[in-house]
């Protein structure tokens, strides 16, 4: 999953501070492998698939995006320097002892 989700964030860089997007990306792929397209699908079939495992969780795709962009800084998207400058008042926020 990872390479997938590094391939998108290296080559379609609106997906990097949107997991929407990301989303429909790797579903895009990943039904055109099973001949299907994804403008043409129902939301029920769709849900089905992901329900029965036929396409990727949505929070395995994020769970990936989060590690490739940590490794990756060229995969990195505008946000993500501003989510971080936030972490350690998020910490003290949340009483962790940093």
């Amino acid at each position: 999953m990872q390479d997938k989700v590094k391939h998108i964030l290296l080559t379609k860089r609106h997906c990097r501070d949107n997991d929407v997007y990301l989303i429909y990306e790797i579903w895009t792929k990943e039904l055109a492998n099973l001949n299907l397209d994804i403008k043409n699908m129902h939301l029920v079939p769709t849900l089905k698939m992901w329900a029965n495992k036929e396409i990727s969780h949505p929070s395995a795709i994020m769970r990936a995006r989060r590690k490739v962009q940590e490794d990756h800084k060229e995969a990195r998207g505008s946000l993500w320097e501003e989510r971080h400058k936030q972490q350690e008042q998020v910490q003290q926020d949340l009483g962790y002892n940093i």
